[in-house]
């Protein structure tokens, strides 16, 4: 529509054995039975249309949505999103 090429999604995980399963394409012993999306993914990062960065658990701003935390961590995550209580 723009005439821009899309830019690349960036995926930020904090999962080493995730990363590497993408990143690497040699067979992983553990893994045989690895659903088809993984491929398709590793298909992706092969082709720079995603890019995988690392990134420390205490940063992973996804968990606020994803796990169960505990208040001074769902404090912290609150106000790094940018989420404020209404009064």
């Amino acid at each position: 529509l723009t005439g821009k090429e899309p830019e690349g999604v960036v995926f930020n995980i904090d999962d080493v054995s995730t990363i590497s399963l993408w990143k690497n394409p040699v067979h992983h012993g553990r893994c045989k039975d690895i659903d088809m999306r993984h491929h398709y993914l590793r298909e992706c990062v092969e082709e720079s249309k995603i890019d995988i960065n690392y990134i420390c658990t205490d940063d992973q701003l996804a968990d606020i949505l994803t796990r169960s935390l505990g208040r001074q961590k769902f404090v912290k995550m609150r106000r790094r999103i940018g989420v404020q209580a209404v009064k």
